[in-house]
């Protein structure tokens, strides 16, 4: 820079060179490979920014280390990736002796390329060529797990915790999709074969079920089987099951049967909490759609119940109106959606005649007042826009 200045004459020629000094300064630090020092602030930088690590065992009386720095390490192409895929780490073996002994080496230099969990993925021994040792680079960086796959790794496993096990399902498959080896891909298999073995599991039992006369329950199991480990290939041989059973004649007689009783326990619930319009509609339910049944035949006695006697069916008229009300207030907001403020007023006006002393009928006249307060000053023969 200092030569370039004194053959400058004058500003116009200074400001080129000063520019090309700027340059070069600020490019320098880019052209080298930026060694860490420390293991455990490396490994730690590695675990913050999801990246493999580069480690270069060496010591000072080493030629082949000094050449490794001298030719490989100054290759553009290997700096630009130690650099921007991996957490590059020189360690002197005979300053760092323990951890030398440890990872067993015998030979400088040796490099070692590490996942940030600590798993070794590649051991190279000797001097090695930048074509060479960038086959091993790009494997090794192929290897590290992608953003992605580590957060959908954790939300899988969030799933599975919560019992979700579907979802994990999905977002393991999708980890595993390339068919490679990186590790979070392992443990993605061997969750979807944890899953898996849980959901083979329900399968065998519902098959079980069903040899026993379990029937039903199978079903039951099935459906279940079918909701939560969907994806797996368990649910597939379910589904296959489920539709097999189904089918049976014997199985639809006895599902409808077992619907039948269903029915026949809410009605009773109904009744005894003196629900009566409830009870009404499904014990005539009952006694319409399952009348060839003994639970269809007592839903037959639970409505005549109701029917002879008045008071219960006053419980029912009154029950019906608070129905029809709500139903004329519905029609009424649909009608003035519409824009057709006429026939929500007649809905209203409906309220307030089926039921007048109710909580529906003071709804009512609420909005009746709303809505006529709404369009008051507005010319005849005009709409409101």
């Amino acid at each position: 820079m200092i030569a370039c200045i004194r053959r400058s004459v004058g500003l116009r020629n200074l400001i080129p060179c000063l520019i090309v000094a700027a340059w070069t300064g600020a490019t320098l630090g880019a052209d080298k490979v930026e060694w860490r020092s420390d293991y455990d602030s490396a490994r730690k930088e590695a675990i913050e920014k999801n990246q493999p690590l580069f480690l270069d065992f060496g010591t000072e009386d080493c030629v082949h280390c000094r050449r490794m720095d001298q030719t490989t390490f100054r290759d553009p192409a290997i700096i630009k990736m130690l650099n921007e895929r991996f957490i590059p780490l020189k360690i002197d073996a005979n300053r760092e002796p323990r951890l030398a002994q440890s990872l067993r080496i015998q030979a400088y230099p040796t490099f070692i390329i590490a996942g940030h969990d600590g798993k070794i993925l590649g051991w190279i021994e000797g001097y090695m060529e930048a074509t060479r040792i960038m086959e091993h680079l790009q494997r090794g960086a192929a290897v590290q797990t992608p953003d992605w796959m580590a957060r959908d790794f954790q939300e899988a496993s969030k799933a599975v915790t919560a019992g979700e096990y579907a979802r994990a399902v999905s977002l393991l498959k999708n980890i595993v999709e390339d068919g490679k080896e990186r590790p979070v891909q392992n443990k993605a298999r061997e969750s979807l074969q944890e899953i898996e073995k849980q959901a083979s599991g329900r399968l065998e039992r519902a098959r079980q079920m069903d040899e026993k006369g379990q029937t039903l329950e199978a079903l039951d199991l099935l459906t279940e089987l079918l909701r939560q480990y969907a994806g797996t290939q368990s649910a597939v041989e379910g589904g296959k099951l489920l539709t097999l059973l189904a089918d049976k004649p014997d199985t639809r007689s006895r599902t409808r049967a077992r619907r039948a009783q269903e029915l026949l326990e809410i009605a009773r619930q109904d009744f005894k909490a003196e629900r009566y319009l409830s009870t009404l509609d499904t014990s005539e339910l009952l006694a319409a759609a399952y009348r060839d049944l003994p639970q269809g035949k007592d839903g037959a006695q639970l409505a005549a119940d109701i029917k002879s006697n008045p008071e219960r069916m006053a419980r029912v008229c009154d029950a019906m109106n608070d129905r029809l009300a709500k139903m004329y207030m519905d029609l009424a907001e649909s009608w003035l959606k519409k824009g057709d403020r006429d026939q929500a007023v007649a809905c209203w006006d409906k309220v307030t005649k089926v039921h007048p002393a109710s909580q529906a009928a003071m709804n009512a006249q609420a909005r009746l007042a709303q809505v006529n307060k709404g369009v008051q000053g507005i010319p005849t023969g005009l709409q409101k826009p």
